[in-house]
């Protein structure tokens, strides 16, 4: 489990534009068509694209989901919102899945704790649950650390539960862009 990602991954959150706006979810779903029928994505607001093209034909509008869905790693898919709220998570865990919520805001530097839904319920406490200890027990993860050292072990704890990391691959396969009205 002490496994550590080749690049930053919050360097890379910002190189792609992320970091003011971050809300990602990584579900145990590895078909994005699946995880897209589970949201219940129309295919005519589907866009089959990479990432940077993904944010490019999208109009960031509050009143509108907009996000970006892509095979993570084998057995997962995950979930960039690039507009509007975020999927719902209840939804995707049913049938005993597991869904990872993680939040940030940049402007304000409000990190919001690591969220686990497994069918349909939500575990406000993840760092209470024992079986997933393991994966962040050899970092530091106190309230001391700054909120971008917080924000940097929560990806690595991530990277380590679905078995890989941000990196520029990632942001360059190709996923569905959705749009949610």
């Amino acid at each position: 489990m002490r496994t550590f990602p080749a690049e930053g991954q919050k360097d890379l959150v910002v190189d792609y534009g992320l970091y003011d706006s971050f809300f990602a979810t990584w579900v145990d779903i590895e078909d994005i068509n699946a995880v897209a029928a589970h949201l219940e994505v129309a295919p005519a607001v589907k866009k089959v694209c990479d990432f940077p093209a993904a944010v490019r034909s999208c109009e960031p509008d509050p009143r509108v989901q907009w996000f970006w869905i892509t095979r993570h790693a084998p057995g997962w898919s995950h979930i960039l919102t690039l507009s509007g709220a975020s999927p719902d998570s209840d939804v995707l865990s049913l049938n005993r899945r597991r869904v990872f919520e993680l939040a940030y805001i940049g402007g304000i530097e409000e990190l919001y704790p690591l969220a686990y839904t497994y069918d349909g319920e939500s575990d406000a406490e993840f760092f209470d649950i024992p079986e997933y200890a393991p994966y962040w027990e050899d970092l530091i993860y106190t309230h001391r650390i700054s909120e971008d050292e917080e924000f940097e072990q929560e990806l690595i704890i991530m990277g380590r539960i679905t078995g890989r990391f941000y990196d520029q691959e990632f942001f360059s396969s190709q996923g569905l862009l959705c749009r949610m009205p």
